[in-house]
This record gives structure tokens, C-alpha cells and sequence, in this order.
């Protein structure tokens, strides 16, 4: 679906922000890309559907280069963009004509941009404030509308740049159970940029970003088993990979690669119970 190939990209002021980064994003994927601030993930989630255009390499979206002015809008159909601020997608006054500004926009005939406003307000639970004032919602529930405008656009990907971070930990859990149910049901890929290491447990992948450079590449299993490298650049594991950690240290017990609260304390009685 996404390919990134040799890819580097600098700012007007010279200031490098990716160096040679590459990776194939396949159809259907959920990828959680994660790094400390100034890592290069958000720089990286901007080159994905041609907000930034690489200084060298080239990133293809369905085989469409994204510095070919001719596909441009082709691609952002194709990859949806949802940002850290929701303030910043809103554009109208009432919450079902804001999900419809981007389907109009695109040109979408009028009786199926109401079916598609209608599904995209419904994936997202917000059918009851369909007609309220956005500026009138709390931060989560924005959230929820800009995720859904993209989606009435019917996009094949959506990216998530940081999409949590200005929300409680309530409204995070809500926009990543919305993200994951729109991956299993529809079968989106999903592209997640996050520094909380708890957001990348549910993830197909994760990719570890540090100096403009990826670093750490696998399962959420295999990446959390090297705590001690993620550490050393900033990054934390998840409370139950950690308590694991401890555990296991202490010889207490050996939960394997459990990396929930929940895993955690299955894994703890059935060790326990053997002993």
C-alpha cells in the first residue's frame, strides 16, 4: 500500500529530520511507529500522503509517487490524515456539515455523501451530537469528528499523527478502541505516530524512530523485549512489561511476554499456581 524508500528530508534551515529511512506498509496493516519528540515520526507521518515531499528517495501510495502533482489528490483519498489537534480539521459550525466538508470537497453526489456521513458519525458514536456545535465538545469527542471526517472520505489508510496526545487517558482508550475496531471491521490500515509505548501493544508492528532514523523494527513482543535499548533513547515500556521486567528480576516469576495489566496477572497466577 505505503513504500518508503531511502527517504531523507531536511528543513528549509538546513535542520535534517530523516536520514535513509525505508519500509513497505502492506495493505490491512496496523503500524505503530513511536519516538521521543524530534525522533522524526511526525516528520515521517507527513511525507505519507504528500503534506512533505522528500529531500531524496521517494514514497509511493498504491504505486503513485506522492511528488507527482498529478496523483496528488488521488493519494489523499487514498490516505486519510487525522492530526494532534482537532481544533485544526474542524472548519464549520455544526458536527454533520464539518464530516461532509471532505466528501463535497471530493465531489461525492449528494445522496451518497449523506449515507457516508451518516456511517462515518455512526462508526465513531457520536450520532446523538450529529447537529451540535463542535466547539461545544470536550477534546475526545472532537477528536472522534475529525476521525470521522476522514473516514466519510473513504479512505484505504488512515494516519494518526499524534491523534492522543492532547487527551486524557479516558479519551485516549476511546480513540484507540474507535482505530482498532475500524481496522478489524473494515479492514483500514492504520499508520499510528505515538510516544506512549502503552498505544503500540495492539499494533501488527512497531516501528522505533530515534535521530531521523529507524532503529527497532518487530512485533509489539519483540521490540518491548529490549527495554533497556528503548531506555536508552528516551522511551518507556509499557506498566505491565516493566512490572514483568521486575518480576522476572527479582525471580519471582516468569510472565514471558505478557504486555498488558491483564496478561500480567494471568501469567503471574499460572506461574505462581506451578510453584
Amino acid at each position: 500500500m505505503i513504500s518508503v524508500s531511502n527517504v531523507s528530508f531536511s528543513y528549509d534551515d538546513g535542520t535534517p529530520a530523516l536520514e535513509g529511512v525505508s519500509l513497505d506498509v502492506p495493505k490491512g496493516e496496523f503500524l505503530c511507529i513511536v519516538g521521543h519528540n524530534g525522533s522524526g515520526k511526525s516528520t515521517l507521518a507527513k511525507m505519507l500522503n504528500g503534506l512533505l515531499l522528500p529531500s531524496s528517495g521517494t514514497v509511493t501510495v498504491a504505486g503513485m509517487d506522492t511528488a507527482d502533482n498529478e496523483h496528488i489528490l488521488d493519494i489523499r483519498r487514498l490516505v486519510g490524515m487525522v492530526f494532534q489537534n482537532p481544533d485544526n480539521q474542524i472548519v464549520t459550525t455544526v458536527v454533520r456539515e464539518d464530516v461532509a466538508f471532505g466528501p463535497e470537497n471530493l465531489g461525492v453526489p449528494t445522496e451518497e455523501m449523506a449515507v457516508r456521513v451518516d456511517e462515518a458519525i455512526k462508526a465513531v458514536g457520536m450520532e446523538s451530537y450529529a447537529e451540535s456545535a463542535p466547539h461545544m465538545l470536550s477534546g475526545g469527542q472532537k477528536q472522534r469528528i475529525a476521525i470521522a471526517g476522514m473516514l466519510a472520505m473513504d479512505p484505504e489508510v488512515l494516519v494518526l499523527d499524534e491523534a492522543t496526545a492532547m487527551l486524557d487517558p479516558m479519551g485516549r482508550r476511546d480513540i484507540l478502541r474507535i482505530v482498532r475496531e475500524l481496522h478489524e471491521k473494515k479492514g483500514i490500515t492504520v499508520i499510528m505516530i505515538t510516544q506512549y509505548m502503552e498505544e503500540a501493544v495492539g499494533a501488527d508492528r512497531v516501528i522505533v524512530m530515534n535521530g531521523g532514523h529507524i532503529v527497532m523494527e518487530g512485533t509489539p513482543a519483540e521490540v518491548f523485549r529490549m527495554g533497556d535499548e528503548l531506555r536508552a533513547i528516551r522511551l518507556d515500556v509499557p506498566a505491565a512489561v516493566e512490572m514483568r521486567e521486575l518480576l522476572l528480576k527479582e525471580g519471582v516469576a516468569d510472565c514471558g511476554d505478557a504486555m498488558t495489566l491483564e496478561e500480567l496477572s494471568e501469567s503471574l497466577c499460572r506461574s505462581l499456581l506451578k510453584n
